[in-house]
């Protein structure tokens, strides 16, 4: 009883404090993702230091890669929301199970997405590139291509630890990753102690190794503690009622990704790139800088997505939805400082990737149009990862995909064809547009409530684990330290 008492203090303690609850697990999230815009932030400048031209294929490929594994990467973030309601539940054998499903999904589409490697010198030519660029495009696309399988499977496996509140776990893989990637960009960018200089190619390398390492350290945690077995994390098999839910709620999610990352793809490679290779650059190293504010706030949004999907398993809705409040303020607050200090050194800023004052006057306009677009991009961020939570995917993914293409493709064609003289500003601030009508619906939506009544599936909790007398039901995860 002593244990019991403990935890339900504990549990208790943290009630009041629905801040440091929310906190606790954000920040190994944050740091997970903030751990990526690094890593890219390294590749961009480790290549500027061989070209723009190097610097920028691997952006643009880069884009291209994530738009085709977009689906199987959306449609894996809904590991966490299972297998978080699962968690709050009690039903800890369906968390390994939902493991499992996503990665027999991951593997598959994985596999498919491989097919595209030998397309890749066309499809880059087909959007007006100059041959130059095309070459290490492609180059950098099949290389990064051939380990999509491997990097789905990580998206699984970080969701489920996520899930069974072991972020921390991830986060260690990520900053070994980071610390893998920047080793073997400086061995294979620029050839080294002995090693070929591959360029480009180099990168390429350098973030599959960082990759393999990533997945590496998550398995060989499972494998070693107790989270394999208490969360049942080898129970390999192929289940198809639960795949077949993955799919239900986990599709609309991977095809809102795959509309809005091949969207913004199409938005900055092809209209923004209209405008010459010079600008394509300045976007480049300032989109950089719009992922410094983005990804972090996609950490806090994948902690209120888990924080959502466990107390929907508990059965309490309005703790729920007081998490996403509290996680949106906490995110507006960080973006919108982020998009200050974009205005105030935006100049400074580009000054880091390049000496090239063309590139860096246009590169700072971009800046201020993307410290326009952090509010909305808040409320988006967090919103979504609230509904994603409780299963509300298929109507925000239709509304996700219409906006991005009517009005942030469309719009930003029309403008550069009709306004070529206002160059990239024109389209950046159609995005603007586009971001304020989607973070308003998202959280429109969620404020209605309907995400409430959603069912996902009915798990019995096992008797047995209910009646351990270091159980308490239902507060597991406050007496528990990420």
């Amino acid at each position: 009883m002593d244990v019991v008492t403990s935890k339900l203090h504990n549990a208790v303690a943290q009630e009041r404090r629905p801040s440091v609850e929310l906190t606790l697990l954000a920040l190994p999230m944050i740091a997970q993702f903030s751990s990526y815009v690094v890593l890219q932030f390294i590749d961009t400048y480790m290549l500027s230091l061989v070209g723009d031209v190097a610097a920028t294929a691997a952006g643009q490929a880069g884009s291209i890669v994530f738009s085709i594994i977009a689906f199987g990467f959306g449609t894996l973030l809904l590991v966490n929301t299972l297998a978080s309601q699962s968690y709050g539940r009690q039903d800890r054998a369906a968390c390994g199970r939902y493991l499992w499903q996503g990665m027999w999904f991951a593997l598959g589409y994985g596999a498919l997405a491989m097919l595209t490697m030998p397309f890749a010198r066309p499809l880059f030519a087909a959007m007006g590139h100059e041959p130059a660029l095309v070459e290490l495009e492609a180059t950098y696309f099949q290389i990064c291509m051939s380990f999509a399988a491997l990097k789905l499977v990580s998206i699984a496996t970080s969701q489920f630890l996520t899930a069974v509140n072991r972020p921390t776990v991830v986060m260690v893989a990520t900053f070994a990753a980071v610390a893998t990637n920047v080793g073997a960009n400086y061995l294979l960018i620029y050839g080294n102690f002995g090693f070929p200089k591959l360029g480009v190619a180099g990168a390429a390398w350098g973030t599959n190794i960082a990759l393999v390492v990533e997945l590496a350290i998550m398995w060989a945690f499972i494998v070693r503690s107790n989270i394999g077995t208490t969360y049942h994390a080898f129970d390999v098999a192929f289940k198809w009622p639960m795949f077949r839910t993955l799919l239900k709620v986990g599709s609309p999610a991977g095809l809102s990704t795959v509309a809005e990352v091949a969207a913004w793809s199409t938005f900055m490679i092809v209209a923004v790139g209209s405008f010459g290779t010079t600008v394509m650059s300045a976007q480049n190293y300032a989109f950089r800088f719009m992922m410094v504010s983005f990804m972090p706030a996609v950490g806090i949004g994948q902690a209120v997505t888990a924080l959502v999907g466990r107390y929907i398993g508990r059965g309490e809705h309005d703790k729920a939805a007081r998490r996403a409040h509290l996680g949106f303020v906490m995110v507006a607050i960080y973006m919108v400082t982020c998009g200050g200090l974009m205005v105030i050194f935006r100049h400074h800023l580009m000054r880091m990737f390049t000496v090239d004052e063309q590139v860096i006057a246009i590169g700072g306009t971009i800046l201020v149009m993307m410290a326009l677009y952090q509010f909305f991009d808040a409320m988006y961020v967090v919103y979504l990862g609230a509904l994603r939570g409780a299963g509300d995917t298929l109507v925000p993914a239709i509304i996700l995909a219409v906006l991005v293409w009517t009005i942030c493709v469309g719009g930003s064609f029309y403008v550069a064809k009709h306004f070529p003289q206002y160059g990239a500003v024109g389209p950046w601030s159609i995005t603007t547009l586009y971001g304020l009508c989607l973070g308003a619906f998202l959280l429109i939506r969620f404020s209605l409530g309907g995400w409430k009544r959603i069912k996902l599936e009915h798990h019995a909790v096992p008797s047995n684990e209910l009646l351990r007398s270091d159980k308490v039901p239902g507060l597991e995860l406050l007496a528990e330290t990420p």
